[in-house]
Order: C-alpha cells, then structure tokens, then sequence
C-alpha cells in the first residue's frame, strides 16, 4: 500500500513538471533571416489575426489571451511563424479604439519577450528581434493617444482655444504636443490666431511654445509672429519651422526678414535663418550683398561663407574672388567659401 502511496506521488510530481516544461516559453533562438521568413510564409497569418482578432471577443480578455497563448504554443508552427501571427494582430490593433481591447490583452502585448532573433542586417554580431511585439504594442499605445489628445484638442478649440497653449507648455508627452500641434493645421483661422496670440505673449519666458507659434505661424503667415520666433525661439523645431517659412512667405518678406534675424536675433537664430533661406534669396543681388558684408562678422561670417558657397553664379564668384584678393578677415572667409566647391566654382566662371 506504502509503495502505491509513493508511486502515486511519484506520477503527479511526473505530470506537473511536464505541464511546468511545456507552460514555460522557449528560449530565444537564432534564426538566419531568410529562412524564418521562409517559414513564415507557409502559415496563413492572415487568417490566424482574423481569428485571434474576433471583434465580437476582443474585449473579453479571457478567450483573447487564450487564443494568443495558443498561437504561442502551436508545435506544427515554426516559432517566426507563430511571432509573426502576433507581431501582426498587433499592429491591426491601431484600427481599433482603446476600450475595445482589453486592458490585459495589451499587458500581454507589451511585456511579451520576443524569441525569434535574427542578426542584426548592418551588426551581424548583434541579435535583434525578427518581429518586435513589444515595439508594436507601444506604438499602438502612441496611437491610441494621439487620437485621444487629437479629440481633446478639438473639443478646446471649439470652447477654449487659449488653454491650448498652457496644456502644450505644460505637457510632458511628446504624443500630447504632436497631436495639438497637427489639430491647429485643420483648425478655423480664427482660432488659430487666437492660440498664436496667447502664446507670443509668453514666448519670451516659455521657449518651449516654439513649435506651437511655428505651426501657427506658417498658417497664418504673420511676419511678426515669424519676428518673435526669431527673437525669442529656441530647440531642434525651429530650423524645420524656418525652412517650411521659405515656402510659405513671399520671397521680399523672406528678405527682409533675414534682415531682421542678422540684425536683431541671437547668433544661433540668424545662423539658422541663413542656412534656410539663403538658397531662395541667393539670386537677390541686395541679400548677397548682405552675405558679403557679414564676411567680417566674428558670430556669423562663416556662416556667410557657407552660404556664399552654394550654387552661386556668376556675380557671387567674381564677387567672392574679388573679396578673396585682400588680406583681410573677408579675404580668408572668401577664399574659404571658394575652397568648398573650388571645382565647381571654377566650372561656373569658365561658362
């Protein structure tokens, strides 16, 4: 009876650790891409979303979750197969709205180890995942919230326009930001220049209102709202925001306000204004020889001698060589504008 005790024991100690073994992921695996990709196309993935991605179940994360561990255990299907089943049902996720997708389903989603790893194609030392589930699913999540952030920035246009201002310069979220940002692009022009208004007021103190009064002002084409960025911008967005300006302004108010930017913003501003609109003012024979006459300046003459330097025709060279025969602070800048393309520059002048 004491041996029947034992034996009994000895079986469910034997089954648990099978149903342990099998429960328990496989470790990550090595695959050479083209055959994992090989592998992957003998599956239907199509039709395995679609049955995963019932939208009569979806939000019962029970049956979801268990569709999914399913796919993850399946033994007839290679492991890039039964990843590139998940990788896809979740990107056909960001069709959804957030509350038809259980909160756990997306837990899942997000903390799931990828195991399928292929070298990486520039680092074949590196490993890097064949599909990234984890990465799709927090693109989803940044979906999700653009699209709430999008409503919400409608709902303030339409009742307080103003506050659209304090939630961008307060707010942390990249998501948030982008999704004001591109609302005010299909916003009434009213409301715009409402939100543009308010912010100039604190732009002085809040440089982070950058992008906000860029969007603004490429919409509204307000040269004094263009002046202020100038001034007062600051951040990677405002180059970008300059460059998208040269498309919108007429090109005598392009001029003059490079003018205003040599003259009166920070040395880092009108370097950039240089850069961005020198290439549509670089026939104007007034804006060239403002570039020539910046050649002395210590904050922005190399930045002159960029400019000098691209696509010039033929007054700037004769102009440039003629500058670069004197010994001087503008004959070094000159020869060094001249230097850059010394091959192509000779080329325009023999034409």
């Amino acid at each position: 009876m004491k041996k029947t005790h034992v034996f009994v024991i000895m079986f469910f100690i034997c089954v648990f650790a099978q149903a342990a073994i099998a429960s328990k992921p496989s470790a990550p695996t090595q695959f050479e891409r083209s055959s994992a990709m090989a592998s992957v196309r003998s599956v239907n993935i199509d039709k395995a979303v679609y049955e995963i991605g019932d939208i009569s179940s979806l939000a019962d994360n029970e049956i979801t979750l268990s569709r999914l561990k399913n796919i993850e255990s399946r033994s007839d299907w290679s492991l890039p197969a039964r990843e590139a089943v998940i990788y896809q049902f979740t990107q056909s996720l960001a069709e959804l709205p957030r509350d038809a997708v259980a909160a756990e389903v997306m837990q899942h989603l997000q903390n799931y180890q990828p195991r399928a790893l292929v070298p990486h194609e520039d680092h074949e030392d590196a490993l890097v995942p064949l599909f990234n589930i984890r990465a799709a699913a927090a693109g989803i999540e940044n979906v999700w919230q653009r699209r709430e952030y999008a409503a919400e920035a409608v709902r303030l246009l339409e009742t307080d326009p103003e506050s659209l201002v304090t939630i961008y310069n307060k707010s942390a979220n990249h998501n948030q930001r982008s999704a004001i940002l591109e609302t005010l692009q299909y916003a009434k022009l009213s409301d715009v220049v409402m939100v543009q208004n308010t912010a100039l007021a604190l732009l002085d103190q809040a440089w982070a209102l950058t992008p906000l009064i860029g969007v603004t002002a490429i919409i509204t084409a307000d040269t004094f709202a263009v002046q202020q960025l100038l001034v007062n911008g600051r951040g990677a967005g405002l180059s970008s925001v300059l460059v998208q300006l040269d498309k919108r302004l007429q090109t005598s108010e392009t001029a003059d306000l490079l003018v205003f930017a040599i003259q009166q913003a920070p040395a880092v501003n009108a370097t950039l204004a240089i850069s961005a609109w020198w290439p549509g003012l670089s026939h104007d024979a007034g804006t060239r020889d403002l570039m020539v006459g910046l050649l002395t300046d210590p904050e922005l003459g190399a930045s002159a001698a960029l400019a000098l330097a691209q696509s010039p025709d033929m007054q700037t060279i004769k102009v440039l060589l003629d500058t670069a025969a004197i010994d001087s602070v503008a004959g070094r800048r000159a020869r060094m504008a001249l230097d850059i393309n010394r091959d192509r520059l000779v080329g325009e002048r023999q034409q």
